[in-house]
């Protein structure tokens, strides 16, 4: 009687958990059915083609324009911003991303940019044996989106130092680029769209600045 009653129980927990396991796989395939639309993409996003006005005739041989310098935060593809009331903490996006690090767009908009002026004959990307008129460094100091409440803006600042590639007692200059674009709509898009507008900007105002420095 006693094992007849073991038995019985035996059936019954086995069964009982037969149900649950069967509950438990039924609950884990709807989850993953309904999460699998839920789950955010990730998003890339470049920036425009930067292109100014062309000049007439080039002002210098050859330029180099140097890679970008970046640190911390800026050497990752995601997206950063700043709340205004919290000025001194950046975050990231966790799904939004730029296509290549900031230092390679910054480098790639700033040589579509001056290549488009017809500034000089020749624009390098980096260093080579033959000497440039001027060499052409970057640093950046800030690229991200600024957000206030509903609202939001794009910042880029940039450092930029140029030196005469002939000779060491030659002309030679710094400056900061600093400028806030105004974004149309909270969207991320619309952000890449103000981010190439303030890089055309910047790429404007080297161009000038190199002319006048010459």
């Amino acid at each position: 009687m006693v094992r007849r009653r073991q038995k019985n129980n035996d059936e019954n927990l086995m069964n009982i958990l037969k149900v649950l396991l069967t509950f438990i796989v039924a609950i884990l395939v709807t989850a993953c059915g309904l999460g699998g639309s839920s789950v955010p993409a990730d998003h890339y996003f470049r920036v425009p083609e930067i292109i100014l006005p062309a000049q007439e005739t080039p002002t210098f041989s050859l330029l180099t324009l140097k890679p970008v310098k970046a640190s911390g935060l800026y050497h990752e593809r995601a997206i950063l911003y700043i709340e205004k009331d919290k000025p001194l903490e950046m975050q990231r996006y966790h799904y939004n991303f730029w296509s290549n690090t900031p230092a390679e767009l910054i480098h790639d908009a700033l040589y579509q940019g001056l290549n488009s002026s017809a500034i000089s004959s020749r624009l390098n990307r980096g260093l080579s044996e033959e000497r440039a008129d001027f060499i052409i460094d970057c640093r950046i100091v800030h690229f991200e989106r600024l957000i206030d409440r509903q609202q939001a803006s794009v910042r880029v600042v940039l450092d930029i130092s140029v030196k005469n590639g002939k000779s060491s007692s030659g002309k030679h200059w710094s400056k900061r680029y600093a400028l806030d674009q105004s974004i149309e709509s909270m969207g991320m898009h619309d952000s890449a769209v103000a981010f190439g507008k303030a890089l055309t900007e910047i790429a404007g105002q080297l161009t000038s600045d190199l002319v006048v420095n010459n």
